[in-house]
């Protein structure tokens, strides 16, 4: 960014949006908020030039949606109004907004412990001491909100303020609070994380390890160092965090293993191939046993109980579930697996074509059932028959011999 002498005014004026944005990255580069909100990350140098680089471009579109540009031309707003608002309205409601979206709950902690610290009488307002020219000791009062000492109202207010720099080991002793998880809210989105009375006596406790008024950035670091925080928002995975290492690392590139619209469009294709192929084969199996259905439904059980059933029956067993003997299923196996060798597919075929035939096998199953169940009923009839037979020819026999010569 480059300097430059014009006024706001005549910068909206002449609609020169180089200008406009130099004059509003010296705004944000030079603002505390700014300041504060990237120097607890380390970020100094370059980094941070972009980073006030980005921030400025955020609140030039921000303020040409609203339309405030044209509005300070239209309301006869001067250059120093102008910066006045940007430097104490916009640029604060900036900074506020990007700690509410990348810190949510340590923000909403933050305010509540400000708010909490200003309404309850068991707190009160210390005047800042500064040194004036002839080195005498005067106070003043700071308008900043973060930079207000406050202290227990039970204190004297001539109490001296102690430096900020040992106040987090004089803490140490002070227990951490464990994390409510009540939901709260608008859709119960919110965890509590402490309440209200919880978060006042924490307050208190930390006052009373510290000795001393300390101004109100400082108690809601102390605050928040004993509550259990999470801070949680997606990032890219291949990015770098900011460093001062000359050659930074490479980004990761993950591999998207959802599939492409090409390889969706194959897999239906080779679904539809391999039902139309299991379909050829069943009907290949019909020519082969001479369209018999009780030689095709033997063939089919034999098919199933051999190569699909998830029992794995031996071939033994399946020649007495099915009634047949041992030699007339290796014959049926023999058939099938003639039939399987000349589709000649390779592996990754045979697979797929493998689950299409366990479906239309299975689906035949219920027809050999019925077929099996049918023969023993025709035995069994058959069987009773015969002895039928039998008994009335002994009865007969057993007559003639006791008759009379």
């Amino acid at each position: 960014m480059g300097t430059n002498t014009m006024g706001w005014i005549d910068i909206l004026s002449t609609n020169d949006n180089d200008q406009l944005l130099d004059r509003i990255y010296r705004v944000i580069s030079k603002h505390s908020a700014v300041r504060a909100l990237y120097s607890t990350r380390g970020i100094s140098g370059e980094g941070l030039r972009d980073l006030c680089r980005d921030l400025t471009q955020e609140l030039y579109l921000k303020l040409h949606q609203k339309d405030r540009w044209r509005s300070y031309l239209d309301n006869n707003y001067t250059d120093q109004q102008v910066e006045q608002e940007l430097y104490r309205i916009e640029v604060p409601n900036l900074v506020s907004q990007l700690q509410r979206d990348r810190y949510p709950e340590s923000y909403r902690i933050a305010r509540r412990v400000s708010d909490l610290i200003q309404t309850r009488s068991e707190f009160q307002h210390y005047s800042r001491p500064v040194q004036d020219v002839d080195g005498v000791a005067q106070k003043r009062s700071c308008n900043k909100m973060a930079l207000k000492v406050y202290g227990l109202s039970t204190w004297p207010l001539e109490k001296a303020v102690r430096s900020t720099a040992a106040l987090s080991e004089l803490t140490k002793d002070v227990a951490v609070r464990p994390r409510d998880t009540r939901r709260m809210g608008r859709g119960s989105g919110s965890q509590v994380i402490i309440s209200n009375e919880d978060l006042k006596c924490l307050v208190l406790e930390i006052f009373h390890a510290i000795d001393t008024p300390t101004d109100i950035r400082t108690i809601r670091s102390l605050v928040l160092s004993k509550i259990g925080v999470q801070d949680c928002r997606p990032v890219y995975i291949d990015a770098v965090a900011p460093t001062t290492d000359p050659q930074p690392s490479a980004g990761i590139d993950l591999r998207d293993n959802r599939p492409s619209p090409l390889e969706i469009l194959l897999e239906k294709e080779t679904s539809t191939r391999v039902d139309l192929l299991a379909d050829e084969f069943i009907e290949k199996l019909r020519k082969t046993v001479r369209n018999k259905p009780r030689r095709f439904l033997k063939l089919v059980g034999v098919a199933w109980h051999c190569y699909f059933d998830r029992s794995s029956p031996s071939q033994s067993s399946t020649a007495q579930m099915m009634g047949i003997s041992d030699s007339l299923v290796s014959h049926y196996r023999r058939i099938f697996d003639a039939a399987i060798l000349g589709l000649g597919l390779n592996r990754d075929e045979l697979i797929l074509l493998n689950g299409a035939l366990e479906k239309r096998l299975a689906g035949l199953m219920p027809d050999l059932r019925d077929s099996l169940d049918n023969l023993r009923l025709t035995g069994m009839a058959h069987s009773n028959r015969n002895c039928s037979m039998v008994y009335a020819d002994s009865a007969d026999s057993s007559t003639n011999v006791s008759a009379p010569v």
